[in-house]
């Protein structure tokens, strides 16, 4: 090609191109506010109680902090475990486990426990949808699990699909119905420190949840998730707990605490825990699509399989891991009147290292 040609095929091409300035710019991405974070120094203990005589084999399946969005872990140690143990990522990023195996435990073994020391860093964020327009779609095929509509316990049927298009209207856009959702979450359901009278632990259903008016953090975000995927929303459960500053120093049982995450276009995956929400000033701005950083991430997500795999196949319910008993599953929950606790439990103890927080600003834990 001629130079004279080549000038007049690029005076062409620019012809009919827009400039940069003339281009129609991509809206901002949403970015979160980092609005604190702290330092924690924390020994995690898991243990089974209750080890029958005459027992051939045990298993434990024992999850424990690893790195994560809004969590690092600085330091980690098996400070101690039973029998043979090996740390086992689990797939799709679902954290990491301590896997437990003793074999023809000693007649006088009545418990097993594995002890954990780590150092973790976590930072709390809080994401401002209401001031966020995603300028595109979600593509669905990216986000299988995330949008099935009938994954156990959190089955998008026809009762959570009316709730949720009662709150959203024709609304499409799905950082604005997130908001709704979550709103009309804490309008219909209450977690039972703020109504005693909610059960305090299930299996955690979007369906109990809107069978009883609300629940257990794993019933009522089981609920959200539904509703989110009823609407086209990608969502998706995180377990954990909270260390909460009233209870450094002193071993104590954290029980546990789950939160959901949902996906917008421009934002990409969203925290929010609607029971701390709900609990919250009504004023705070900052009580939606947040997470503080009192949490320690543990694992992700339901109905799946651990590796190694355990004889009770798909796991949908786990508060501190899992352990099974020449094969049989150990009840994770505890008996339904909560007298009668679960044989596997858990103990941290933590000091804060390092703590900071934005002036004025305050989170829901």
């Amino acid at each position: 090609m001629s130079l004279s040609a080549l000038s007049i095929l690029l005076a062409s091409l620019t012809a009919h191109s827009p400039l940069p300035s003339e281009a129609a710019a991509p809206k901002a991405a949403l970015e979160p506010a980092l609005v604190e974070t702290r330092t924690v120094n924390l020994t995690q203990t898991v243990t089974l109680n209750d080890i029958p005589a005459g027992a051939k084999q045990v298993q434990m399946w024992v999850p424990i902090p690893t790195d994560t969005t809004w969590q690092r872990v600085l330091d980690c140690e098996v400070v101690s475990a039973p029998g043979t143990w090996k740390l086992v990522r689990q797939a799709e990023g679902r954290g990491d486990f301590v896997h437990v195996t003793i074999a023809n435990p000693p007649a006088d073994t009545k418990a097993a426990s594995v002890v954990v020391k780590c150092v973790v860093h976590r930072e709390g964020v809080s994401f401002p949808l209401d001031k966020f327009e995603p300028d595109q779609g979600i593509q669905n095929e990216l986000f299988t699990a995330e949008l099935d509509q009938a994954s156990p316990l959190m089955e998008s049927t026809s009762r959570v699909k009316e709730l949720a298009d009662k709150a959203c209207g024709d609304e499409r856009d799905p950082a604005k119905q997130a908001l709704m959702l979550m709103k009309a979450l804490a309008d219909n359901a209450d977690h039972y420190s703020k109504d005693p009278s909610k059960p305090k632990c299930g299996r955690g259903s979007a369906e109990d949840c809107m069978d009883h008016g609300g629940g257990c953090c794993t019933d009522l975000h089981s609920l959200f998730i539904a509703m989110a995927r009823s609407r086209g929303i990608p969502a998706r459960i995180q377990y954990g707990y909270r260390l909460l500053d009233a209870k450094a120093g002193a071993a104590y049982d954290p029980g546990y605490r789950c939160w959901a995450e949902f996906f917008v276009p421009g934002a990409g995956w969203i925290p929010t825990d609607v029971v701390a929400a709900d609990n919250a000033e009504a004023a705070n701005p900052l009580r939606w699509a947040s997470l503080s950083a009192t949490r320690v991430w543990l694992w992700s997500g339901r109905s799946f399989e651990l590796s190694p795999s355990a004889k009770a196949g798909s796991i949908d319910t786990m508060i501190c891991g899992w352990a099974e008993i020449d094969g049989k599953a150990v009840d994770p929950l505890p008996s339904p009147d909560g007298k009668i606790p679960s044989k596997l439990v858990r103990t941290v103890q933590f000091e804060t290292l390092d703590a900071d927080r934005t002036e004025g600003a305050k989170l829901p834990e």
